[in-house]
């Protein structure tokens, strides 16, 4: 939770108005500065005297996946599940996933589909949402998905499965077992490829338990100035890092540069189309700010030697605005032929 005191009842209230009511919610206050955090002690009172309501607080701001990691250490039950602090869950959310879960012993139980709002996020009775799904490997009942590597990995990158972990609940042994947590470069996109190359038992519903709030100031409708940019160039390059060890690690990637290419390049793909294009921070070409901000990053990291990259980012991106910013959808990987692997 972070300055969501506006959202904060509609969301705590539908994980209390639940059909299933074993489960304790865990809230971690991200150092707000619109008192959320006294709201909910004060509105709950009750619910963290008993102990159905935990609620911590961070002395600073440390960012979201600090804070998502430390909701899932604070967590005890069999399972867990992530709900973000502007959204809700439909009142047979939790009583459905934990049936399916039990029933086929899953690690992890995804949901298909789910509800969003229109942009000026308002969720009242009689409110229209609309159904978000993917075309692709969609299913009509719950279905256990194909444990083949190359099936899982088709999942991942045709994107068969949301990203975003909200739109799930996992088996918490399965994650500690599994050393599964958010890293902070490419967090979700990482941990779902993770999560979905490792569980033995991944199960699809297509039924609808969460409603994802398209409000008009969170953080992903945020301007992205220059500083962020260069952020995201360096959390690229950890990535980069991280996915070296990742892929020594993991056998279905070993000894297939290009499959480890797919995978970079997705995930390099999904980013830049995340916060660059869709912010259009090109927009304005190559400004003095933004050109300083990008030409600090890749010297952190290469020295003498920043020019290149950064001649080539601008590049891309400047081309990418000037012609179609859609682009990038299509990177240069569409000639490795999964099947073939």
């Amino acid at each position: 939770m972070y300055n969501r005191k506006h959202y904060i009842e509609q969301c705590i209230d539908s994980a209390l108005n639940q059909t299933f009511q074993d489960y304790e919610i865990i809230i971690c206050d991200n150092d707000s500065i619109d008192c959320s955090a006294d709201f909910v002690a004060e509105r709950y009172a009750a619910e963290i005297s008993i102990g159905k309501i935990k609620l911590l607080r961070n002395e600073r701001n440390m960012g979201g996946t600090f804070n998502t990691n430390r909701l899932l250490r604070e967590a005890s039950g069999k399972y867990v599940m992530i709900l973000h602090s502007d959204d809700m869950y439909l009142p047979h959310a939790l009583a459905h996933l934990y049936e399916i879960a039990e029933h086929f012993n899953a690690d992890v139980v995804h949901e298909a589909r789910f509800l969003i709002t229109a942009p000026d996020g308002i969720i009242e009775e009689g409110t229209k949402l609309k159904i978000n799904s993917h075309d692709f490997h969609q299913v009509d009942k719950p279905e256990v998905m194909s444990d083949d590597p190359i099936e899982r990995f088709k999942e991942w990158h045709l994107s068969g499965t949301f990203m975003d972990a909200q739109y799930n609940i996992f088996n918490r042994n399965f994650l500690t077992e599994n050393d599964l947590r958010f890293q902070d470069f490419e967090s979700h996109t990482l941990f779902a490829l993770e999560w979905i190359m490792k569980a033995k038992v991944f199960v699809k519903t297509p039924t609808l338990c969460y409603i994802c709030r398209n409000s008009p100031d969170q953080d992903t409708h945020s301007k992205f100035p220059p500083e962020r940019v260069a952020k995201l160039i360096c959390d690229y390059i950890k990535l980069s890092r991280y996915l070296d060890e990742f892929f020594a690690n993991e056998d279905f990637f070993k000894g297939n540069p290009e499959l480890q290419y797919l995978t970079q390049s997705h995930l390099f793909t999904v980013s830049e189309n995340f916060w660059i294009v869709r912010n259009r921070v090109y927009k304005d070409g190559i400004t003095p700010e933004l050109h300083r901000a990008v030409e600090s990053a890749f010297r952190e990291y290469f020295g003498k030697d920043a020019p290149l990259p950064t001649f080539l980012y601008h590049w891309i991106h400047a081309a990418m605005f000037n012609r179609r910013a859609d682009i990038l959808a299509s990177p240069p990987h569409a000639n490795f032929v999964l099947d073939a692997a």
